[in-house]
């Protein structure tokens, strides 16, 4: 599994709204807005956040464009991210 559906997973299940702290954060910033992970504007699964509180995402899937763009307009962010894959 590489890291794009690594990240989707993570947010398909909801894990990454149990993630507490700078992880939590880091995903959502890397994840979803940058556009990697794309969602689509239909209901998908109702998951428990790290609150306790029920949360319902959106459908989602890898936005392989978007990652096509990072990787000409960020070389470095992207190198990190897929950690030399």
């Amino acid at each position: 599994m590489n890291v794009y559906e690594d990240a989707l997973e993570k947010y398909n299940s909801g894990l990454f709204l149990q993630l507490e702290g700078s992880y939590g954060r880091y995903f959502v910033d890397t994840f979803i807005e940058s556009g990697i992970i794309k969602m689509i504007d239909e209901p998908a699964n109702t998951v428990i956040d790290g609150y306790n509180r029920p949360i319902t995402l959106k459908k989602a899937s890898i936005d392989y464009d978007r990652i096509n763009e990072l990787w000409d307009d960020n070389p470095e962010f992207m190198e990190e991210l897929e950690g030399g894959e």
